[in-house]
């Protein structure tokens, strides 16, 4: 069982693993409540990860910044490769959402594995070929 530091009535207990603080008298929906908190964080690690796996901030940068000139223009004015842009770009903001909503659910179920990538939405055709552009 793995360690884990929790702060209870002003008193921290650092590096105790959930028997430990049980043993101390820790209440076990405070470390219920810990457990919780650690497993979140390391699902949204993991999720961010992933994100940053397909496009790196370098990429998302070079993609909002390409997405913003081709806004700029009129609908009219925009090329065929322009316009697919706009719609890869939205389908990667929609799948980084869907991404970012699974967490809460990974978070929630001990037994989840969310280190499989069948645990989280796929990346879409579209926005694998965006970010292969950037």
């Amino acid at each position: 069982m793995s360690e884990f530091t929790i702060v209870h009535n002003g008193k921290t207990y650092a590096n105790f693993t959930a028997q430990g603080l049980k043993a101390k008298g820790i209440p076990e929906t405070v470390i219920d409540a810990a457990l919780a908190d650690k497993r979140l964080i390391a699902v949204k690690a993991e999720c961010r990860r992933r994100i940053y796996g397909q496009a790196s901030q370098e990429t998302q940068m070079n993609m909002a910044t390409a997405t913003a000139a081709i806004a700029g223009k009129a609908v009219a004015d925009r090329s065929a490769e322009e316009v697919t842009l706009l719609t890869s770009t939205k389908a990667a903001l929609d799948w980084v959402g869907a991404m970012r909503a699974r967490c809460p659910d990974l978070a929630a179920d001990p037994d989840a594995d969310f280190k499989l990538g069948a645990s989280w939405p796929e990346c879409p055709p579209e926005v694998v070929a965006l970010t292969e552009q950037f």
